[in-house]
């Protein structure tokens, strides 16, 4: 007989398996509880326009470590995001602006509110929201229709009008001008400011009189200026006390006959304090006092009393670095000027540090000292290092390359040293590129850094292939009394220039080539905006002098020329003019030894706009590009912003060119002219332009349409 099935034991194992199933749930629940209450709430902005609602939600995250957002919205994140987000709309000139809010509680109901005014919010104690969502309602806008101005004589009324409301742009809408009287109060308080570093010390600028108009949003402001008399000052009696106790013999007087004002100030007395420092008082402090004031000629004449008081001197005791978890010590040291037991000089500590922060690992670099004796002090460094590895995506786009893209890897502290090395390679429809920077900073002195490259290049080119790679060594020196760059380097390089065979100047130039050259560039950058140039200008200069004697199997010159000019005609007008020369030579060896790479191929988005990349350079019987030995650019361009992101643009560009320097400066010249859009961006001005060709060659276009980001020269 078989055994019989227990009821007893089938019912115990019933229960055991519904015991068990309720524990897993349980514990799935708690464990999905968990989860849940560890999500970061959820908080969503509407009201402000695309990119406003984009940016209000990454300054709502910026209210929390890290950025992000707790599990649970608060008493206190409600109203803090309430009042930034009512704040931004007032800002833009929405007074009367509405922020309704829905929040999801943590039971899963739901709270509404509308607010006018963020401190009237009435929220209990303990507020808990899973989620929120909020919504400006902005009504009407409120802007500036008429800013007048009385008593306003030293500041044009161009220029005071630049205090309230951008006036370097075409188009004034209404969000150029808002209104606001937060702002209006910091537009007086920065008008008085500027009247007081002219000089005018007790210049008064008030509001006159304003009218709002409460349906349309228009504002009426009428600005009354009391500009007093200018101050300027006639003498300083300097006074140096040591101990309480004045040094007759180092009293001076100083004849500035300059305008007072609270930053003319600050400079003398740093440059009291900066001549104490640098004797050993790092104590020094210098206070004035106006000995005499006297109104001549329509000006306040003073007569002032600089009283600097030395403190004690003071050692150095020991230099001490904090922070450095990477960086060697023995490289800290070697940047740093400064003896043990010497005395304290607070002008080359300040010195040592800039250095220090040259070096380019770290974050910051900062001072403090601390007190060992009445006479001994450490000056102590706190050095924050970067991330030493990065790892960057790189994008691009041309009309003649069309996309690019590639990656970029960098350490800037290889080794500890604080070498650099950046690898990089791009790739797009027209070329492969790639480059290895190895730099050593500040190794042969300040500001000399020892840098070596390795570069490699294909390029598909208008009438051929170009094809290079090879390495350099060379030295960068910044020289700051000039405000200029210096490189030096020796270049080793294989240039070919493939599929070249058809192109008749190949029996005059060398399709494979080997260069060893040294080249001197010299740089001077005195743009306001290196991206966005409105004023200012630019030179740079090439030589490259190669020879057989240094390791190659050619022997040329050559020189580059460029500059660039940037004008600003007030209005949102700008003029920009850029000139280019560039001349190849062989001195010292065949005239058929130049390598045909080494050719000048103007043209392009960066050039001359009614052609492609290197179209604007003598031509064969084919039309295939033949370059140039020596040619002759010149840009005129005219822009006109149309807010503070657009502008249009008309400009002329023209190069004159030789197939050969026997024909120096040109024998043959093309000319185009365009025009254009520009929306400017932090990495530059995205173009959309058109050059229109005025001379066309037989094989020439009537013009081309250009797509590029930067600027042109």
């Amino acid at each position: 007989m078989g055994r019989r099935p227990c009821p007893t034991c089938a019912n115990s194992r019933g229960w055991l398996a519904f015991i068990f199933l309720a524990l897993v749930l349980s514990a799935a629940s708690a464990f999905s509880a968990d989860v849940s209450t560890n999500k970061p709430a959820r908080v969503t902005v509407s009201g402000y326009g695309l990119f406003g609602n984009r940016e209000m939600r990454r300054l709502l995250h910026e209210l929390f470590p890290g950025g992000k957002m707790p599990p649970l919205i608060d008493r206190t994140t409600a109203e803090d995001a309430a009042l930034l987000l009512l704040s931004r709309g007032h800002e833009e000139g929405y007074l009367h602006a509405k922020l309704k809010a829905r929040f999801v509680m943590q039971d899963g109901t739901e709270s509404r509110f509308v607010w006018t005014n963020a401190f009237d919010a009435i929220l209990t104690n303990d507020f808990a929201a899973r989620s929120a969502r909020f919504k400006l309602e902005r009504g009407v806008q409120f802007y500036y229709r008429r800013i007048s101005f009385e008593g306003m004589k030293k500041i044009s009324e161009r220029d005071g009008q630049s205090y309230f409301v951008t006036s370097d742009i075409l188009l004034h809408l209404r969000h150029h001008r808002a209104f606001n009287p937060a702002g209006l109060r910091g537009s007086l308080r920065a008008l008085r400011e500027a009247y007081a570093r002219a000089g005018y010390q007790n210049a008064i600028v008030t509001t006159n009189s304003m009218a709002r108009d409460e349906a349309k949003g228009a504002v009426d402001v009428e600005v009354r200026v009391e500009e007093g008399l200018p101050s300027v000052v006639r003498s300083v009696v300097v006074k140096v006390f040591e101990g309480g106790k004045e040094k007759p013999e180092l009293q001076r007087t100083l004849t500035p006959r300059e305008s007072y004002s609270q930053l003319w100030q600050q400079k003398l007395s740093r440059k009291l304090q900066d001549e104490q420092y640098a004797r050993g008082f790092p104590d020094t402090k210098v206070d004035f006092t106006v000995l005499q004031r006297e109104a001549v000629s329509g000006t306040n004449q003073l007569d002032l009393a600089a009283q600097v008081e030395r403190g004690p001197l003071v050692s150095l005791h020991k230099v001490i670095f904090e922070g450095n978890k990477r960086t060697k010590t023995f490289v800290l040291n070697s940047r740093v000027t400064l003896q043990e037991g010497a005395l304290l000089n607070r002008v080359e500590v300040e010195r040592s540090r800039r250095r220090l922060a040259r070096l380019g690992v770290f974050e910051s670099v900062r001072l403090r000292y601390n007190e060992v004796d009445v006479d001994e002090r450490d000056a102590i460094f706190e050095l924050q290092e970067v991330k030493p590895v990065s790892v960057s995506v790189l994008a691009g786009v041309g009309s003649y390359e069309l996309l690019r893209g590639g990656l970029e890897f960098e350490h800037r502290n290889v080794f500890g040293l604080a070498h650099n090395v950046r690898l990089r390679g791009m790739q797009s429809f027209k070329s492969t590129k790639g480059d290895l920077l190895y730099t050593v900073p500040e190794v042969l002195g300040e500001n000399v850094n020892l840098f070596l490259q390795g570069t490699g290049l294909r390029r598909e080119e208008a009438s051929f292939t170009r094809k290079e790679y090879g390495g350099s060594v060379g030295v960068q020196k910044r020289f700051n009394p000039i405000k200029t760059d210096f490189a030096l380097r020796y270049d080793y390089e294989f240039l070919n220039a493939l599929n070249a065979d058809a192109i008749s100047t190949n029996q005059m130039a060398l399709t494979e080539a080997r260069s060893a050259a040294f080249v001197l560039e010299t740089t001077r950058d005195e743009r306001d905006q290196p991206l966005l140039p409105n004023r200012g200008f630019r030179i740079f200069n090439r030589l490259e002098y190669a020879d057989a004697a240094l390791g190659g199997n050619v022997n040329y010159q050559r020189i580059l020329l460029a500059g660039s000019y940037h004008l600003d005609l007030r209005g949102g007008r700008l003029l920009h003019l850029g000139v280019a020369h560039g001349v190849s030579f062989t001195f010292g060896g065949a005239e058929e030894e130049l390598p045909f790479n080494k050719r000048f191929f103007p043209g392009g988005e960066n050039s001359v706009r009614g052609y492609q990349e290197g179209e604007a350079s003598p031509l064969d019987p084919n039309g295939d590009q033949l370059g140039a030995e020596t040619y002759t650019q010149g840009n005129i361009e005219f822009e006109q912003l149309l807010t503070k992101s657009w502008s249009v643009v008309g400009f002329f560009d023209a190069v004159g060119f030789a197939e050969t320097r026997d024909h120096y400066p040109w024998d043959e010249g093309v000319y185009s002219v365009g025009g254009g859009v520009r929306w400017r961006t932090l990495i530059g001005p995205m173009r959309l332009e058109y050059g229109y060709n005025l001379n066309r060659r037989v094989h020439d276009p009537a013009g081309t349409l250009h797509f590029s980001v930067g600027f042109p020269f």
